[in-house]
């Protein structure tokens, strides 16, 4: 299948009447539709827009004059469907569906892109929504500036049931609502797994990211139809709903695998529970690939503990729901081999672990290893460096305490617990490792959305 582009829907020849009312002399209804049986309000029905669907085969060419018409060969679909007809304030008008001839040669295939036109009026509100998916966020797409115009911002996965309803304007001020249904065939290609890296249950720390690994590549074009339907939603530890603004942000593949990261804005709530769910079975990763099975992810925000390790004053404080429970004396990396400023988060912990680093040529043997970083960053005990520990900075880049402390803040640690560096010389980038959530700024997570010049 060629996928189609976001084209210009001014120009795009609309082939399916989904309006019951019936068409005036003015011609209001397209050269591919069929007026609806005149009714005893014909003079009322006249003033209702007219929607129509635009056939994804009529798609023009891209810029470069290459031919973007579909190559899909599945067989027809079921025939999309719609009624169109006033709300309680506006004129009445036929309930009666409308189709045109050609309503049965439409197909819709996965990754075309779903739009609608109407004439005598303009759009007010359009939804789209995946039937099968009641979960996937209603599609609001886009308005042409005329209002004549709307189109999805997310091209349609594979093997689903669609609604959309639409809401138009009349030139008199009164509104109309329209509505129908279509399904879409089934993907080409095989199917492909994505995994999260936290597990259903878990409790993690309140600057986790959700991190979502894909079994292959993404491909770039594909990306708006993945996130536009992944969502996320909070609860407080009553169930109750929370707002807490959040987004998903496309981070660099890794050994040609794609993945995409959620965090908030800032920290999670502490003491939330979050729902994720990841309707992804036949949704087009690519032209040959497509997501292999929905997923649902739940698990809880835990306590807010937040570490802060000062080069410049030695020291590790720990601060658990607002309080201090932790102030230790603590040795960071030496002015050779700094400690990274910024916000890290507890990844991993092992009671024994073996330091090893080609740069400094050692393989050292450690234990109550708390990894903050996959720079090669921990929080460890250092018995050796105790004497130092409060006075001067001699790590490689770690930081170091003795057994006892080390133990005690271990005990403590979950996954996505942040932890910030301050008073080095040298500052993490985006680049520093593979998970740098919050090294970016909140305006420029956004930036990392499919979406972010959708606007």
């Amino acid at each position: 299948m060629v996928r189609r582009p976001l084209a210009p829907l001014c120009a795009l020849t609309a082939v399916l009447l989904l309006s019951s009312c019936a068409a005036g002399t003015d011609g209001a209804s397209g050269p591919n539709t069929r007026p609806a049986a005149p009714t005893e309000s014909t003079t009322a029905a006249a003033a209702a827009p007219v929607v129509e669907i635009v056939d994804p085969a009529e798609v023009p060419a891209d810029e470069d004059g290459t031919d973007t018409d579909g190559t899909d060969t599945a067989a027809p679909t079921e025939a999309a469907t719609g009624t169109s007809g006033p709300d309680a304030s506006g004129p009445t008008a036929s309930d009666a569906p409308s189709t045109s001839p050609d309503a049965a040669d439409i197909v819709f295939a996965p990754g075309d892109t779903f739009a609608l036109t109407v004439s005598g009026g303009t759009f007010t509100e359009v939804e789209l929504l995946d039937a099968d998916h009641d979960a996937v966020p209603a599609d609001t797409g886009s308005v042409s500036e005329d209002g004549t115009t709307w189109q999805a911002r997310a091209g349609l996965a594979g093997g689903a049931s669609y609604t959309w309803k639409a809401t138009t304007t009349a030139p008199d001020g009164s509104e109309h609502t329209a509505s129908g249904t279509f399904d879409t065939s089934a993907p080409a290609g095989s199917p492909q797994r994505a995994r999260s890296v936290i597990a259903d249950d878990d409790t993690v720390g309140v600057g986790a990211p959700i991190i979502i690994n894909f079994g292959g590549t993404v491909d770039e074009d594909f990306r708006d139809e993945v996130e536009q339907r992944l969502s996320v939603e909070v609860a407080d530890e009553d169930g109750a709903p929370r707002e807490v603004e959040g987004g998903w942000a496309w981070l660099p593949n890794i050994d040609g695998h794609s993945r995409i990261h959620y965090r908030p804005a800032e920290f999670w709530p502490a003491h939330s529970s979050v729902a994720v769910d990841l309707p992804l079975e036949d949704v087009p990763f690519s032209d040959s690939t497509h997501g292999g099975k929905d997923m649902t992810l739940d698990f809880e925000i835990g306590r807010e503990q937040i570490t802060v390790a000062d080069a410049e004053t030695h020291r590790m404080t720990v601060t658990r729901d607002g309080e201090e429970v932790m102030d230790f004396p603590a040795s960071l990396g030496a002015p050779r081999s700094p400690s990274y400023n910024g916000m890290h988060i507890v990844m991993s912990k092992a009671e024994t672990y073996t330091m090893t680093s080609e740069q400094w040529g050692y393989a050292t043997p450690v234990t109550h290893a708390v990894r903050i970083h996959n720079n090669g960053e921990f929080i460890h005990a250092a018995p050796w460096s105790a004497g130092s520990q409060g006075s001067a900075n001699v790590s490689h880049g770690c930081i170091n305490l003795t057994t006892e402390r080390a133990s005690e803040y271990y005990d403590s640690a979950i996954y996505g617990d942040p932890v910030e560096i301050t008073g080095s010389s040298v500052d993490l980038t985006v680049d520093s490792g593979e998970v740098a959530d919050w090294v970016y700024s909140w305006e420029e997570w956004q930036e990392l959305s499919a979406f972010a010049d959708a606007d």
